[in-house]
């Protein structure tokens, strides 16, 4: 007798989700295919009855998945597919783009230089480049680390909505992992508040030990943050009282990456030295 295969048992339940997840896709795929189609002309086509087709598009309708034109009664792609379906492509020329910045990045710095996404409430390093230097930072390449106490998690999320914060952050206190990390809301925001004005975001032994990162926001097409660019020093190599020099060369390189994924800003505000009011943020290395 043949062996049988260990695993979850296969419920009529569990066959059921998976058709109507099947078919769900299915209508997806024909009206990407072939955009303002009728309700009959996607039943007609998949094989469906018209009243299991209307179950599924009122489903994908109320997720933005689908779009109903209220005239014609039509369906088109919504736009909720879309930025589903762009998420890959922008995610993938973001990696392919950010290659030559990134080496010429770490050569000018003499650094470790990241590039990194945000996924939910998480970063995710999705490249790295060694500099020259003699000392060289543990790679974070594929590691997820917290937004609230990253420089690169700061400054993609500094120009979110409210609403979109408290998702993305949680409840408080946020975990610590040093004794110099954030963990209350409202120093948070006025850090976040501190990155906006200044242009990129600092991260000073706040997730990491004697290890220091300032990071830059990438923008897409829209305007919208889609990255970070972050360079990092151990502590006693960092310029604490003005890490400016550093910053216009890693905020150059956002912006020119940036520039190559389509963003054309009107204006490009310089970057900032820290005012006395932001000087708190460096204050925390005082033992």
């Amino acid at each position: 007798m043949a062996e049988l295969k260990r695993g979850r048992t296969k419920t009529r339940t569990n066959m059921e989700v998976t058709r109507t997840l099947d078919r769900g896709l299915r209508i997806l795929e024909v009206i990407a295919d072939e955009a303002s189609l009728s309700l009959s002309e996607i039943s007609r086509r998949l094989d469906l009855t018209p009243a299991t087709t209307s179950r599924l598009l009122e489903t994908l309708r109320s997720r933005d998945y689908v779009h109903q034109d209220e005239q014609t009664g039509l369906y088109d792609i919504g736009p909720r597919a879309f930025q589903v379906g762009s998420a890959f492509t922008q995610r993938l020329r973001l990696h392919q783009v950010a290659e030559p910045v990134l080496i010429r990045l770490a050569e000018t710095l003499g650094d470790t230089v990241s590039l990194a996404v945000r996924e939910k409430n998480e970063v995710i390093f999705v490249d790295q480049r060694e500099g020259r230097g003699m000392i060289r930072m543990a790679s974070r390449l594929g590691v997820r680390a917290p937004l609230h106490c990253t420089a690169a998690g700061k400054v993609m999320t500094a120009w979110l909505w409210e609403s979109a914060l408290q998702e993305a952050f949680g409840e408080e206190p946020f975990q610590s992992f040093t004794p110099r990390t954030i963990t209350a809301r409202s120093a948070l925001l006025a850090d976040l508040d501190r990155v906006r004005r200044i242009g990129y975001a600092l991260d000073l032994e706040e997730y990491e030990q004697q290890i220091c990162c300032l990071a830059a926001p990438v923008r897409g097409r829209d305007g919208h943050v889609v990255g970070a660019v972050s360079g990092s020093r151990v502590a006693s190599r960092f310029p604490l009282g003005d890490p400016s020099s550093i910053a216009e060369t890693i905020v150059a390189a956002a912006e020119d990456l940036s520039r190559r994924l389509g963003w054309a800003a009107s204006a490009q505000a310089p970057v900032r030295r820290l005012a006395d009011n932001d000087q708190h943020t460096v204050e925390i290395f005082d033992d």
